[in-house]
């Protein structure tokens, strides 16, 4: 059954996380997505993510540096319907292949730009990853952490918010083009996709008092959510949620059968420092339950909470399998893998992988045949020889 996107071609030049999987949200409703490396491949290549995040797609190698490359390139903007690139501002147009220049080519071409600062911003001329815009967005400053003082964010945060502006903007252009006949530039950067996570933060940064912050803390000293965590019988783990929406049947601790502190040990506690004093209590009753058997309890009596799950035990998980987000894929290098399925269900016209990550410049030859080009011709525009 075609994709959504069925029919829509994507040429994509981009480098790293937040083009790719921007990409990758595209490439599996449909289209026909070819991965444009120069000679040699991508660098980003031997990252493992990369296994996944490039899955979908064709492999083609262009050398832009070269005239016969870009003279190729410029051949393929005429069949496409989206060039999605990651360069620095301005690089792409040294390279011939900016959006002026594609644009001539193919003036309904939607041309996506996804740098790490935007045009315009004082560092766009230089070299930007995903832990720079942290450091640069204050977001290390901002997010409590294992010591006073900023702190590096082990989730990439920036390029995890860029993936959904590239997706979204992408499809506005395609939409936008149906009516008005033509494509159009779309501009975003990582710089802007780090925004997405900083609001809740924000919300507090100017009044907080010392309870918000340890509340928010996500590491040492632990908040509310890190005390939350507790050890069951046979070394597993449990989660508590502190905000369920429901009205228990049952306390806590009346599940556990823990007794309250009296009156006289919790006055003129915080909240969290009465919490954490019964937490104390709690522990020791969470080790006589059977993790399952407690999760079990907790949810029939209208508490919420979850087994903590190992990283392999979590694509056995029940919600996994039903929708179909933990799938087996033939990988050229590793052999048979397990990978997240398609992250977006479309009933009607449902995505789909459609191969693994293909191999650097696997398909020069068909996809350059098609256009025309000799053999010869094809060893120029790749950076081969003959």
């Amino acid at each position: 059954m075609p994709g959504a996107l069925d029919g829509v071609r994507i040429l994509d030049l981009t480098w790293g996380a937040a083009g790719a999987l921007g990409v990758l949200l595209l490439a599996e409703q449909g289209t026909d997505t070819l991965k444009v490396e120069p000679p040699g491949g991508d660098p980003f290549r031997s990252y493992d993510g990369y296994k996944v995040w490039t899955r979908s797609r064709r492999a083609v190698q262009v050398d832009l540096k070269a005239e016969a490359g870009q003279r190729a390139f410029h051949r393929l903007v005429e069949t496409a319907d989206v060039v999605v690139e990651s360069f620095r501002p301005g690089v792409a147009d040294r390279l011939g292949v900016g959006y002026a220049a594609c644009a001539a080519t193919n003036p309904r071409l939607v041309y996506c730009s996804v740098p790490a600062w935007p045009e315009g911003h004082r560092f766009a001329d230089r070299a930007g990853y995903d832990a720079l815009v942290q450091a640069a967005a204050g977001q290390q400053w901002e997010q409590p952490g294992w010591r006073p003082g900023p702190i590096f964010l082990a989730m990439p945060m920036p390029s995890m918010g860029t993936i959904y502006l590239v997706a979204s903007g992408v499809l506005a252009a395609l939409i936008a083009r149906e009516s008005t006949g033509r494509g159009q530039h779309v501009r975003t950067s990582l710089l802007q996709g780090v925004l997405l996570y900083t609001t809740q933060i924000w919300q507090y940064i100017e009044k907080a008092d010392a309870a918000v912050y340890g509340l928010m803390a996500k590491t040492n000293p632990p908040g509310v959510h890190q005390g939350m965590i507790f050890e069951c019988a046979d070394r597993e783990f449990v989660h508590i949620s502190v905000m369920s929406g429901k009205t228990p049947t049952k306390t806590l601790d009346e599940i556990l059968d823990v007794e309250a502190l009296p009156a006289a040990e919790v006055e003129g506690l915080l909240p969290l420092e009465a919490q954490n004093l019964m937490n104390v209590r709690r522990r020791e009753a969470f080790k006589a339950w059977k993790r399952d058997e407690l999760v079990a309890e907790l949810i029939a009596n209208n508490q919420i909470g979850e087994a903590v799950v190992t990283p392999e035990e979590q694509f056995e998980h029940p919600q996994l399998q039903a929708n179909d987000m933990a799938v087996r894929v033939e990988d050229r290098e590793l052999g048979s893998v397990t990978q997240m399925g398609v992250p977006i269900h479309l009933l009607g016209t449902p995505g789909a992988i459609v191969g693994p990550q293909p191999a650097v410049g696997e398909h020069d030859a068909e996809v350059f045949g098609d256009l025309g080009y000799s053999a010869d011709e094809i060893a120029q525009i790749t950076g081969g020889r003959r």
